[in-house]
């Protein structure tokens, strides 16, 4: 079970991909101890399936990067692989932030890092086994285990994760599951501008349908508790509290450092910030196709079940 570390001679530009071994080009490999996955500087990245390998990776300190996986794709120095048999048992359970994307979830990650709680945002290790076809129960022990190198108290998904929403929520004995909505008619602007105003009305209703088919899932096991962006947009201290409250931690945020994380795009310097969408217009057609389209595709029954009326 010995472990190898490589320096990354090469790595892949694309900076939205799912993670992949194929994402780095390796020097040689030397032998490190067990204890080298512990370490400050490293932490787990994707799995390499075929090899029954986890690749870590070596950087300086990202823990704050807005989106992790992409943080350590452009400052990896180098890879560890670890094999499966290696990794140390899965004990603590994190909670876990799903979401539909385009709703305020890494705002809401910055808001609860503001009150000094460990989150990270994306790691792409949980999407790529989301992602995984056929789809691979025994995952859930490995995913369980490689979370234990990044030991966080929450961990906000990409929205690929809700692919396989049980995969990941069962790698840990008791997860807290959240789940973050938004109201659709705005959630389709938002993808509509950030696919440059390409994104079709029907599929984007079918998309958010889908999306609601994961929540569905993670409710029928879990007591899932739902966030609405509109509740938290404006970062009240009452909020933030009481969502930290019931993650179980003890920490709390003031009404100046969330006012401080509110002044600031969650997502600055990404290529999903405010800025790379400025100059895309608003599109108003689209927003009553859309309404027409959800009008037709919204899973009634999940929603009166689930008590999801604002959608």
């Amino acid at each position: 079970m010995s472990l190898t570390e490589h320096t990354v001679r090469l790595r892949i530009a694309d900076r939205i991909s799912i993670s992949q071994p194929t994402d780095f080009v390796l020097e040689a490999g030397r032998p490190v101890d067990r204890s080298r996955m512990f370490d400050p500087d490293v932490s787990p990245y994707c799995f390499d399936f075929d090899d029954g390998k986890l690749f870590c990776v070596s950087t300086p300190d990202i823990s704050r990067a807005t989106f992790f996986y992409q943080a350590q794709r452009q400052h990896a120095r180098s890879v560890i692989k670890v094999p499966f048999a290696a990794l140390p048992e899965a004990k603590a359970s994190p909670t876990l932030m799903y979401s539909i994307g385009r709703c305020g979830s890494t705002l809401l990650n910055k808001a609860v890092e503001a009150a000094g709680v460990r989150a990270v945002s994306e790691p792409d290790f949980y999407t790529q086994a989301a992602c995984r076809q056929p789809r691979d129960p025994s995952l859930r022990l490995v995913l369980g285990r490689a979370a234990q190198l990044l030991p966080h108290t929450l961990v906000k998904l990409r929205a690929e994760c809700n692919h396989a929403p049980l995969l990941i929520a069962g790698a840990f004995r008791a997860p807290r599951v959240m789940y973050v909505l938004r109201d659709p008619v705005d959630w389709a602007a938002s993808l509509r501008r950030l696919s440059q105003n390409t994104a079709d009305a029907g599929e984007t209703a079918a998309t958010l349908r889908a999306l609601l088919g994961a929540l569905d899932r993670l409710a029928q096991h879990y007591a899932v508790r739902i966030c609405y962006y509109e509740d938290f947009r404006n970062l009240t201290e009452r909020y933030v509290n009481e969502l930290l409250a019931w993650m179980g931690a003890d920490a709390r945020v003031s009404q100046t450092q969330l006012a401080e994380v509110a002044g600031k795009d969650a997502q600055e310097g990404t290529v999903v910030s405010r800025a790379a969408v400025k100059g895309v217009p608003e599109d108003p057609a689209f927003r009553e196709a859309f309404r027409d389209a959800w009008s037709k595709a919204r899973p009634v029954e999940l929603i009166d079940r689930l008590h999801l009326e604002r959608l």
